[in-house]
């Protein structure tokens, strides 16, 4: 029986310096130094409704619900992906219609795909106002907020002038955010408005 030999010299050498030319792919997103850290893209073409502004039938017999969707587009295939749903510019409004909470989208399992599914988000415009706010013609904007890294919350040394919606930036890194707006505004009976979506 021939006895192992150990691998030594100049061989070993060459050995590692073949391995330390290959590094192991690592699934982290890599971002750059310094700059602008580009933010995961809603695609405009695949959100629905398509329509950004919806009448809403003022006197639906049952309660309106309208389910919006949308997908992202992201080059970095590593990287997690917030997603942050708002109704009048605050991330919450009623205790009857309660905003989703926060949703990280991971990324693709294969480490190829660059298109991503939101969760829907269920919207009840009754659940905000009175039927008084909706006879008169009021409305509702509401916006999906996606980043690849939002600032921290609350933002010192001062109170966030835009809660839950700044990204964060650093001395060397400024990341950013995309959004996109949907606004429902409450229209009589009989004029061709929704009591919902689809």
């Amino acid at each position: 029986m021939t006895p192992t030999r150990t691998v030594r010299g100049p061989l070993a050498i060459l050995i590692v310096a073949a391995l330390s030319a290959c590094p192991i792919p690592q699934t982290l997103p890599e971002y750059p130094a310094s700059g602008t850290i580009t933010p995961p893209r809603i695609q405009s073409d695949r959100v629905t409704p398509l329509n950004t502004i919806i009448e809403v039938d003022a006197a639906c017999p049952v309660a309106p619900v309208f389910t919006l969707s949308a997908r992202l587009v992201d080059e970095n295939t590593y990287e997690k992906v917030e997603a942050r749903w708002f109704v009048d510019y605050l991330p919450g409004r009623s205790t009857e219609t309660p905003i989703p909470p926060i949703q990280i989208i991971e990324g693709p399992a294969d480490g190829l795909t660059i298109e991503r599914k939101l969760d829907d988000f269920l919207f009840k415009p009754y659940g905000f106002h009175s039927a008084e706010f909706r006879a008169a013609g009021g409305l509702h904007v509401v916006e999906l907020v996606v980043s690849n890294n939002f600032a921290p919350e609350p933002d010192p040394p001062a109170p966030n002038p835009r809660p839950w919606r700044t990204p964060l930036k650093t001395a060397t890194q400024t990341f950013e955010t995309q959004v996109y707006r949907w606004v429902f505004h409450y229209v009589p009976t009989g004029s061709g408005a929704l009591c919902g979506y689809p």
